[in-house]
């Protein structure tokens, strides 16, 4: 192994001018990849522009969930300032880890901006314009992504903000538009409605969350419903506008036209409503602009994405990219897998599929888990199939909890009984997914479950509860 010269936080230049490994930004893809290649034995050396983790540890997953965290205790919580004080506490303690791990496996870190010489060359810009350059067999880009913001819009982040810059929101708004219903979108619309605040959520598409079962999108649309979101599916909006001093609060705030999707905001139906704050989540663009990828013979797409082959390299072989920067599905677990999926491709030639079966988590409140195939598209393939449905209520540990209103759903095929799809909603789903997930993954039948026994009370006999539910459809069509 090669010693390290990285301490607590990167240093600002590269120990050696050749690696065989560079890797460009320090998220989960990274940080995994970076790793990987140094169990082998091989000189590493990570590129960061800002903060040890990325975006995904300093502006996305992690602080977004220890919100929502805070938000299912809100009565503990003093202020949003408050909160946003414990969520710094959890970010640095991550960032230690991060570091420990990365130092541990005697990877090499340099804080500063990354970029293309040529296909085998990086020059890293770092603190006060200093220049270094380096040499690697291998380069691997795991630079992530970030908000999309309109080019005429002006946020301030004091009242319009984006996903990342929300996040510094310390005052607590009475009212917030948020614009875009996606995964990103329905997480925070539901984590500021649960703190109280007056949510309105607005979409384009006449569906929330189209990927995901129906009737779990049900069952969430009634949560909204409880915590008073105000929903506009099929609206857009226009005429952006910040207001110096609200009527009804006297703050400053933005006046927004919505109005129903292809009508225009002089249609009868348009409406013409002030808020306290916007919240943009209307799509992510890859961070390209400063890697010259062109120097390396690449091109990122008009979403500022690299494309990849099955083995994550780009169409310059011996460089990789993994995590957002390549697009679906974009999940800090899927990124962190790509990252060494990519170090063995590229170290030991072994071509290791990613998994088939993986499970998505959205972070709602209540949350939601899926893996594997849903309802729609086994029918659109002709596979006869039987759902199997626990409710929470019918638990124990349900009635415990309080959680009336969660379930899990099984898709069991008709003719071999094996499970296809795992759906679950409630709380603990993203947690209680993976026992699906490893069912699926060696191929158990939904006997599995009716045969073996569960702790009790526990959310996770819903798996057995479900089976026998599958189970009792599978005999009525026999």
């Amino acid at each position: 192994m090669y010693a390290s010269r990285m301490q607590n936080s990167p240093t600002s230049k590269p120990a050696h001018s050749d690696y065989d490994l560079v890797v460009l930004g320090s998220g989960p893809g990274g940080q995994k990849a970076a790793i990987a290649a140094a169990k082998l034995g091989k000189r590493v050396l990570v590129i960061e522009k800002t903060k040890l983790g990325g975006s995904c540890l300093h502006t996305g997953t992690i602080p977004s969930k220890s919100l929502r965290e805070a938000a299912l205790r809100v009565h503990e919580a003093s202020s949003l300032a408050a909160i946003s004080r414990q969520t710094r506490e959890v970010i640095s303690e991550e960032c230690d880890i991060i570091s420990h791990q990365l130092r541990r496996n005697h990877v090499e870190v340099v804080q500063g901006i990354g970029r293309f010489v040529s296909p085998n060359e990086i020059e890293i810009v770092a603190d006060h314009s200093a220049v270094h350059r380096v040499s690697a067999k291998f380069i691997l880009i795991a630079v992530g992504t970030r908000p999309r913001r309109p080019s005429d819009w002006e946020f301030d982040d004091r009242t319009v903000f984006d996903s990342d810059t929300v996040l510094t929101l310390e005052e607590h708004p009475e009212s917030m538009l948020v614009l875009g219903a996606g995964v990103i979108g329905c997480e925070y619309a539901s984590i500021y409605a649960k703190m109280g605040i007056e949510v309105t959520l607005v979409d384009k598409r006449p569906t929330l969350l189209p990927s995901i079962d129906q009737e779990i999108v049900a069952a969430l649309l009634m949560q909204f419903k409880k915590y008073r979101i105000r929903l506009q599916l099929g609206w857009e909006y226009a005429n952006v506008r910040k207001v110096a001093k609200r009527a009804s609060t006297k703050r400053p705030g933005v006046r927004v036209c919505l109005h129903p999707a292809g009508q225009g905001a002089e249609s009868e139906g348009a409406l013409d409503i002030e808020f306290d704050t916007v919240l943009y989540c209307a799509g992510r663009v890859g961070n390209f602009e400063a890697l010259q990828l062109d120097r390396a013979g690449l091109v990122a797409d008009e979403r500022g994405l690299i494309k990849v082959n099955t083995n994550y390299q780009t169409t310059v072989s011996h460089i990789y990219a993994v995590g957002d920067i390549i697009g679906s599905p974009a999940l800090a677990a899927s990124a962190a897998e790509q990252g060494r999926l990519a170090s063995l491709h590229a170290f030991l030639k072994r071509q290791v599929a990613f998994p088939a079966t993986f499970p998505y988590g959205i972070y709602t409140i209540p949350e939601i888990s899926s893996v594997g195939a849903q309802e729609e598209e086994l029918r659109a393939a002709g596979v006869e199939f039987v759902t199997g449905i626990a409710h929470y209520h019918e638990l124990a540990r349900g009635k415990i909890i309080d959680d009336s209103n969660g379930f899990l759903k099984l898709l069991v095929e008709k003719k071999t009984e094996k499970i296809l799809g795992v759906h679950v909603i409630g709380t603990g789903a993203t947690e209680l997914v993976h026992i699906g997930q490893t069912a699926m993954a060696f191929g158990a039948s939904v006997g599995f479950f009716v045969d073996n026994v569960f702790n009790y009370p526990t959310l996770a006999e819903a798996y057995k509860v479900a089976a026998y539910n599958a189970v009792n459809k599978l005999h009525q069509h026999r």
